[in-house]
């Protein structure tokens, strides 16, 4: 399947809905524009009322290696798994993974370049290479469809595709900052006891800052766990330590042997439900 651009990630903050007359003609741009306009409308709420962040599963965990038998009778590389669940992105958009999502860990970092694993590597007491982990939203096109050609071009077979089916893309990025950021937290600063006023005048208090910041050209800000040239909508699930040894001789760091990969999902942005935070107070709905 082939990527599309979101309509709805270029789209203005604030949609217009398509006004219906009849005799009015219609084309593609206005339906795209009734798409964007309830796309958006969900999206926001979802934003707002929410927030960005995990809101079930996509726990990301590292297998290692096994040798031939029983359930695997061929062996089994070693791995980072992301499992299944549901995200909401900085845009509001719902990303949903389905299944697992699995890469064979070594064979990627043996496919880096040397360069960049040496700017990632952190030298001890962490001796590692640092390594997060980010999904984003993507729309794949489904099947196609006979189409009047676009652009400049003249044929009378061209074709379009009849779907958009919503999707992710996962990606691994290397740390090459000393100390790397990781997402903010809006309400940093609110003591876990806050008082009905403190909670107003936090909720008072502009949502804009890093989220929905955009440049003067209208174009979304990268955030602060973003690195130069990275998707701006990606969505930082986890941070990965490879524990490995630098090279002197300008070559890819080393992995040490027999030690374990960390992986810690606990710096992502999360969207607490209700019914979790009604349960951490207290507050059951089981029948008397």
């Amino acid at each position: 399947m082939s990527i599309q651009d979101d309509t709805w990630h270029m789209a203005p903050e604030y949609p217009d809905r398509v006004h219906y007359a009849t005799g009015v003609l219609l084309d593609a741009g206005d339906f795209y524009a009734e798409q964007n306009y309830h796309r958006g409308r969900l999206a926001t709420a979802l934003l707002y009322l929410m927030g960005s962040g995990t809101v079930a599963g996509l726990k990301v965990e590292w297998e290692d290696s096994l040798e031939p038998g029983g359930e695997f009778p061929d062996g089994r590389d070693e791995r980072l798994v992301v499992h299944p669940g549901i995200a909401i992105d900085r845009l509001g958009r719902i990303i949903e993974v389905p299944r697992a999502w699995c890469i064979r860990l070594d064979g990627w970092y043996n496919a880096q370049d040397a360069d960049e694993l040496q700017q990632g590597f952190k030298p001890p007491p962490l001796g590692s290479v640092v390594v997060d982990v980010f999904v984003r939203f993507v729309a794949c096109e489904r099947g196609k469809t006979p189409a009047f050609a676009s652009g400049p071009f003249d044929a009378l077979d061209a074709v379009q595709p009849s779907r958009l089916r919503d999707a992710h893309h996962m990606s691994l990025v290397i740390r090459k900052d000393s100390n790397p950021p990781t997402p903010h937290n809006r309400w940093t600063g609110l003591p876990a006891d806050a008082t009905a006023t403190e909670m107003h005048e936090a909720i008072l208090n502009p949502l804009t800052s890093e989220q929905t910041k955009r440049d003067s050209n209208g174009e979304l800000t990268p955030l602060r766990e973003h690195v130069d040239g990275q998707d701006v909508t990606d969505l930082f699930l986890a941070r990965v330590t490879i524990p490995a040894e630098s090279s002197a001789d300008g070559l890819r760091p080393t992995r040490t042997e027999e030690s374990n990969v960390i992986v810690d999902n606990q710096k992502r942005a999360f969207v607490y439900n209700p019914v979790a935070l009604a349960k951490r107070d207290g507050i059951t709905f089981e029948a008397p």
